[in-house]
């Protein structure tokens, strides 16, 4: 542990890959990055993609050679890595993404040394948390894991591995969580059904926590719902009226299973409500759900916004008819603080959030028939839908009360520091 960690000087490593810096920019997805420094706790954090070109347009910059730094505010820093190191190698993408990787796990280890950094958090146990065990172990300093999803209930929906251009199967997947779980210094579940996952795989139940969503929400979704924008030209936009159309957030891949939003619309129109769906993200499956809608016959009716703003999807939530949710992260926790009235899977956190009847509809997992059922029902009883999502926001604002969670979030890493101070002094020299 370096002299300054040990000093009290507390600095962040956050290995990530939930977006570029491209699309944060695009999105106005900043306050996700801006709060890991917990209101000052940490002097400043490095946020890190260590493959962000494989990802970004051409227009951002090279996809091959040294990783890019970028100071974005004055405690904050993100690095991207290339997906490759040389542009003359590019057709021999593993040996080319290796030697990009090798050579961001050495600059990052100049950087931690040089530095003082105290803490490497990884946002998954896969390949960041492999790079994140190596960097942190090499240098002498602890290692979070952030767990932002359930594997295995994921796997058992999709039958698609995690992360299969990297881990190239789900069995080896299963190999790395059950290594990296264990040897973690602190686990930190987004809710509790993702920390009961790591918990299975290995993770020492009193080195594990929450780390919830809250303080990770854009202020502008804190906002009452009455008091927000006016959402007219947005609407109009989309061709769509207040209170006449479903709503999707999130992205259009199947682990998300958006095509079951397109089955429900289908189904819900059939029953004589004329209604559409806005699908507010981007993903693999955006031609084969226009297809699904054109096969289905609402074509005209499927509005693909693509991705949207922050302040946009935060005058978009609370005139959404009812919010459509198979499978939601983050989205899920901004669309209960709209006061939206939601039909919900029971999969993953979403009935931590949604209790049926109470703050919304949760339906069995997978049942497109059930999710259309509850959608024709907040259709047909505004009242109800309205009480819904009313009540929804409250458990909302109390689950994930940003300032309590940065003061929770604030508690754990001074435990760990502690701990691992602690255990630093007892080693021999």
């Amino acid at each position: 542990m370096s002299s300054r960690s040990a000093d009290g000087v507390r600095k962040l490593l956050v290995l990530d890959t939930s977006y570029t810096l491209e699309m944060v920019r695009q999105r106005g997805l900043e306050a996700p990055i801006l709060c890991r420094d917990l209101d000052g706790f940490f002097e400043h954090v490095w946020s890190v993609h260590p493959f962000a070109t494989l990802l970004t347009s051409e227009e951002w910059g090279p996809r091959f050679g040294k990783p890019a730094s970028y100071e974005i505010a004055p405690r904050h820093t993100v690095i991207e890595g290339k997906v490759g190191r040389f542009a003359a190698l590019r057709k021999l993408f593993a040996i080319n993404f290796l030697l990009s990787q090798v050579g961001l796990f050495l600059a990052l280890r100049r950087l931690v040394r040089a530095e003082g950094i105290s803490v490497i958090r990884a946002g998954s146990p896969l390949y960041l948390g492999l790079f994140g065990w190596a960097l942190a172990r090499s240098c002498g300093i602890p290692l979070v894991i952030r767990v932002g999803g359930n594997f295995d209930k994921t796997f058992e929906a999709t039958g698609v591995p995690l992360e299969p251009r990297l881990m190239r199967s789900r069995r080896v997947e299963k190999v790395v969580e059950r290594f990296i779980f264990p040897r973690a210094d602190l686990v930190a579940g987004a809710n509790q059904d993702n920390l009961d996952f790591a918990l299975a795989n290995g993770a020492r139940p009193e080195r594990s926590t929450l780390f919830r969503y809250g303080n990770l929400i854009d202020e502008r979704h804190l906002t009452e719902p009455a008091g927000r924008p006016k959402s007219e030209d947005v609407l109009a936009a989309m061709g769509v009226r207040p209170l006449e159309f479903l709503l999707y957030i999130g992205r259009l891949e199947p682990v998300k299973q958006p095509d079951h939003v397109i089955e429900t619309l289908a189904e819900v129109r059939r029953r004589g409500f004329d209604v559409k769906a806005v699908l507010a993200g981007d993903g693999r499956m955006r031609s084969e759900l226009a297809d699904q809608a054109r096969a289905l016959g609402i074509e005209g009716a499927t509005v693909f916004a693509g991705n949207i703003d922050q302040d946009r999807l935060a005058e978009l939530i609370p005139v959404a008819a009812v919010v459509v949710s198979p499978h939601t992260g983050r989205a899920l926790a901004e669309a209960a603080l709209g006061a939206a009235p939601i039909v919900a899977y029971d999969i993953d956190w979403q009935g931590e959030l949604i209790e049926d009847g109470v703050t919304g509809l949760l339906v069995p997992h997978g049942d497109q028939g059930r999710m259309a059922e509850g959608v024709v029902r907040l259709l047909s009883d505004r009242e109800e839908a309205r009480r819904l999502g009313n009540a929804l926001r409250q458990r909302a604002l109390t689950m994930l009360d940003p300032a309590k969670l940065d003061e929770h979030e604030r508690q754990e890493y001074r435990k760990l520091l502690a701990r691992f101070a602690a255990r630093y002094r007892r080693a021999p020299l």
